[in-house]
């Protein structure tokens, strides 16, 4: 009797160990699937009120202190003499349009 009482207190505990690693499997992978989701609507949310961190170059905090602020113009050298002044620069050529999937 007492190797059938310990057959089942071995089967009993081997069940319990089962449930647990099931329960740990279980958590981790609801875990990480709500960490991604999180994570994914986070980008999704940022990237739908066109806040594109890659595009712009910088980062947005930084970039609307950017744009907010305008160029000073260059002050121009003063010479005596037309044959010291340097030729004008030809402008600059703009640069090409970015193009993305979604474009």
């Amino acid at each position: 009797m007492r190797r059938l009482e310990a057959k089942g207190l071995a089967r009993a505990k081997l069940r319990a160990r089962r449930q647990r690693e099931r329960t740990i499997r279980r958590r981790a992978i609801r875990g990480s699937l709500a960490l991604f989701a999180v994570l994914w609507a986070i980008v999704f949310a940022q990237l739908v009120s066109g806040n594109d961190p890659a595009l712009s170059g910088a980062p947005h905090s930084q970039h609307s202190r950017v744009a907010a602020r305008k160029p000073e113009p260059a002050a121009e050298p003063e010479f005596d003499d037309e044959a010291e002044a340097p030729l004008p620069k030809p402008p600059e050529p703009e640069p090409a349009p970015i193009v993305t999937a979604s474009s």
